[in-house]
């Protein structure tokens, strides 16, 4: 069976490959589909189907798609709620005319529980995706998490809440307790600070991260926005004055606008792979910050993290894949010294997570296979573990 997955990354292999060192913000984010963190999502994607699969772009011509494939597998994100309207994907998923997949698909709300006000042709997607479901009988869509499966449940589709590929990209069956033991041997402390977004209330934490990078040998890891990855290129001409005055009010602690320019140029790092992220994740201690990815990619390198959730979407991934978590609201006002020491892991939280990912792999496991879809070696290793215990 040829199966083909559709994304958000652009090229990456020839970004990587031929113009990343070079690349120009533009192409940093046409490359990454906006985000840097998408590059997790896909190599967790990879790793669940075993590179069993072709790459199909949007605008393929849905004739040869429909000719050469069997079935299609959507790398989805937070796509349901008032901020996207799904009605160009609905119009090419009929043109494609293929059983469909949807993994890692996500409600966006301000809080759990709130239950959000979607467009009509989000609407017309999601009732759409009953009908392309290998079996008639089963999900075909892998939510982030049990909110999410709320939402589509209340507008009147089933999924499954088994939260996002990126938790099995490694192939450690008892990756927290290395993570634990990662934290234990390590006697150079050094924190990695997943970087935020200046534009959201959260942005009141990102001072307390910029002191953590300078105090503790660390870096800011970037994903998104735009202007912050100008910022590491040196690109700032295209940064617009109420931008400028953004920056420098959030950033107060590094200085003027000139001293906030330098200090991204020295301190911010970004990515356009996985492995990469990952390998050079192993230099730290622990991962803390409100980016999702930014801690989940170091943590499936066993080094442990604790994401800040800033909403419902970063909160959810986080309980529903056991990354440990807490609210920004609870630790804005925290020293950097107390944050940092909240953030350690205990043997509690390696032991939730293997636990929840143990148990994810086999959910994982029967949806792939309801779906008619390759389950990968690591996949079943990780379900085999959890079904024997």
């Amino acid at each position: 069976m040829k199966i083909g997955v559709i994304t958000n990354l652009i090229k990456i292999d020839e970004f990587v490959a031929k113009k990343m060192a070079t690349a120009d913000t533009d192409s940093w984010m046409e490359a990454t589909g906006g985000n840097t963190g998408n590059v997790a999502f896909v190599q967790g994607i990879k790793n669940i189907l075993g590179d069993e699969f072709g790459v199909v772009n949007w605008g393929d011509n849905p004739e040869a798609v429909n000719r050469y494939y069997d079935m299609l597998v959507i790398c989805c994100a937070n796509q349901i709620g008032a901020h996207v309207d799904l009605s160009g994907w609905a119009d090419r998923l009929r043109h494609f005319d293929l059983p469909t997949v949807f993994i890692g698909l996500g409600a966006q709300s301000e809080a759990i529980g709130t239950m959000p006000d979607i467009p009509e042709g989000s609407r017309e997607f999601l009732t759409l995706t009953k009908s392309l479901r290998p079996d008639d009988t089963k999900s075909n869509i892998i939510t982030r998490g049990t909110f999410s499966t709320e939402v589509l449940a209340h507008y009147g589709v089933e999924s499954s809440p088994f939260g996002c590929p990126s938790q099995f990209i490694s192939t450690e069956l008892d990756l927290g307790q290395k993570c634990l033991a990662h934290q234990q041997r390590t006697k150079f402390d050094r924190i990695m600070t997943a970087a935020g977004n200046p534009w959201h209330p959260s942005a009141t934490l990102e001072n307390t991260l910029t002191e953590i990078v300078e105090n503790y040998r660390g870096d800011y890891i970037l994903q998104h926005p735009q202007a912050l990855i100008q910022l590491a290129l040196g690109e700032t001409e295209g940064i617009t004055q109420d931008q400028i005055k953004r920056l420098e009010n959030v950033y107060s602690r590094i200085g003027d606008w000139e001293h906030i320019k330098a200090w991204f140029e020295s301190f911010s790092v970004l990515f356009a792979d996985a492995q990469n992220w990952m390998h050079y994740s192993k230099h730290f201690t622990l991962a803390i910050g409100p980016r999702y990815h930014g801690v989940a990619l170091p943590i499936q390198a066993g080094v442990p993290g604790k994401v800040i959730s800033i909403d419902s979407r970063t909160e959810e991934l986080s309980v529903t894949t056991g990354i440990p978590t807490v609210k920004y609201k609870d630790v804005e006002n925290m020293t950097a010294e107390e944050l940092i020491k909240s953030c350690r892991w205990e043997q509690s939280d390696a032991v939730n997570y293997d636990d929840i990912r143990s148990k994810n792999a086999v959910n994982y496991k029967q949806f792939l296979t309801d779906n008619g879809l390759p389950v990968s070696e690591a996949i079943e290793k990780l379900a085999i573990s959890k079904e024997t215990n």
